[in-house]
């Protein structure tokens, strides 16, 4: 499969992935907030603290936008940060093993780390044929 195909796939899978935990269960948001408390006590005004978050994040956008549009090792790179985070969704599998059972996510997860891995191999044969 195409790197634009995979990418394609992510685009699927990520709204079914959110979906399916907003349907079975939002625990890691939970910790995502327990890390943002910690977050927001390093500044004085937690709403200076969300205006930082949210540049930064949106800084990250953009230079991910703007390394798919320069191409070439850039666009390896925009699309591999995307290929990792993707990959990086198997902490479902640990979640769930820890639990013996089903994880809010791991149903969904399946692909996206999937999709993650062939995104990472396509990246790197792409990376091999430029170098050739």
């Amino acid at each position: 499969m195409t790197i634009r195909t995979l990418f394609g796939l992510l685009v699927v899978i990520a709204p079914l992935h959110m979906g399916e935990q907003l349907v079975t269960g939002i625990d890691e948001l939970y910790r995502i907030k327990e890390v943002l408390a910690v977050y927001l006590r390093w500044f004085d005004d937690p709403d200076y603290a969300i205006v930082v978050l949210a540049t930064i994040g949106g800084t990250m956008f953009l230079l991910l936008a703007y390394g798919l549009l320069l191409g070439g090792r850039a666009r390896r790179g925009a699309i591999g940060v995307f290929a990792v985070v993707a990959v990086t969704e198997s902490h479902h599998f640990v979640t769930a093993f820890a639990q013996g059972g089903y994880a809010p996510g791991v149903v969904t997860a399946v692909p996206f780390v999937i999709v993650g891995v062939l995104m990472l191999r396509e990246i790197f044969r792409d990376a091999k044929v430029e170098v050739s």
